[in-house]
């Protein structure tokens, strides 16, 4: 009985074994130190797609022409790992890297250029998460934040170079804020920053002849008072 299952998983291991290695010969991986052996997607010869590659180090993740490209996890053999973007088998883009110093794990996070740390990474003051219909948009920070000037945000609708009054069906939704509405414009004041707000509303073409549903998603980082403008 102990002679069958022996050899039952030296078939298991054996098949494995096998399967690897011909995953290996079929498939090159061009970065050093990830050379010696390869499990994964494959195209003209070459890593390309998810796999894995090991070597004196070991990486997990997306290939391109045999190179780490895209997301991916590069182990080293001191333990230390990199997790983040790779581009042309070399870290590139956002990033962290996970290494020991005197025995405790320290974390390094940010853009990386060509394997070289650049710093960390940006926050941006606003960006658009989803626009739909606008022709046009422009944000204006009016005032920076300080205990005289009300945190806000003013969204106001144009069209030609004048305002569009023919503006209906607004709906707003936001993370927080008071909401605010006058002839001239809509939006929010009281506001915590980071501010995510949606809008949905109907216009007219610029001919007036016709109607279109637009949708506009965005988010601000940076406190103060700003102002959204919308063209159509």
């Amino acid at each position: 009985m102990k002679n069958k299952i022996a050899l039952l998983i030296f078939i298991f291991f054996g098949g494995i074994f096998i399967l690897f290695a011909q995953k290996k010969s079929d498939c090159k991986v061009l970065k050093k130190g990830i050379q010696e052996q390869y499990l994964g997607k494959c195209k003209k010869g070459l890593a390309h797609g998810k796999g894995v590659a090991k070597g004196i180090n070991t990486y997990k993740g997306s290939f391109k022409k045999g190179l780490p490209n895209g997301k991916g996890v590069l182990t080293f053999a001191s333990g230390n790992y990199y997790e983040g973007q790779f581009k042309n088998g070399l870290m590139n883009g956002k990033g962290k890297l996970v290494f020991k110093v005197n025995g405790s794990d320290s974390i390094r996070i940010g853009i990386w250029k060509n394997d070289r740390y650049i710093g960390k990474a940006k926050i941006p003051d606003y960006s658009v998460k989803w626009n739909r219909g606008v022709d046009r948009y422009t944000f204006r920070k009016v005032q920076e934040s300080d205990s005289f000037v009300t945190n806000k945000v003013k969204i106001k609708f144009m069209q030609n170079g004048s305002y569009n009054t023919s503006i209906s069906n607004i709906r707003l939704d936001s993370t927080n804020g008071n909401r605010i509405e006058t002839p001239n414009y809509v939006g929010y004041e009281n506001i915590t920053y980071p501010f995510e707000c949606k809008l949905n509303y109907t216009t007219s073409n610029k001919l007036k002849t016709m109607t279109f549903d637009v949708i506009f998603a965005f988010i601000i980082n940076t406190p103060g008072e700003w102002e959204l403008i919308l063209n159509n």
